[in-house]
């Protein structure tokens, strides 16, 4: 009788160690608020990104970018084309130095062009004549 019992306690344990290890593999979203101000160049998500990972944007907000009275823009930016950002629009970057990419109000996840720290920024030079700010919130799929 100890040999049948043996070979059901094996079984067992082994799918108790596997669902434990299946469990801990389960992505996880993880979401973060950011605050985009108009007049500041570029803002720290607090995120670390990996190079390939699909991360999205829900971006809400206006902002000036100029004196003018036509200068305002949604994180879509002003005057933005279909498959083109406009001025002032929501754009991010990876690492401190990375290439800008445009995010505006990307309905898909955005893949990321290599790891490191997600900045959020605006399509603009000149900050000092900004205001205003975008929200967004950005989810992002993690392993565990």
């Amino acid at each position: 009788m100890a040999h049948r019992s043996r070979p059901a306690a094996l079984l067992s344990l082994l799918l108790l160690i596997w669902s434990q290890a299946g469990a801990q593999s389960v992505p996880q979203e993880r979401k973060v608020s950011v605050t985009v101000d108009a007049k500041q160049p570029w803002v720290d998500s607090g995120l670390t990104v990996r190079k390939g990972e699909r991360v999205s944007f829900e971006a809400n907000g206006t902002i000036r970018w100029g004196d003018e009275p036509g200068q305002i823009a949604g994180p879509e930016g002003h005057d933005a084309k279909p498959g083109k950002l406009g001025k002032a629009g929501l754009i991010g970057r990876v690492g401190g130095s990375g290439k800008p990419f445009a995010i505006g109000r990307a309905s898909d996840p955005i893949v990321m062009p290599k790891s490191g720290e997600l900045f959020l920024g605006i399509n603009d030079f000149i900050f000092a004549d900004n205001s205003g700010a975008f929200t967004v919130v950005i989810t992002q799929v993690v392993s565990r």
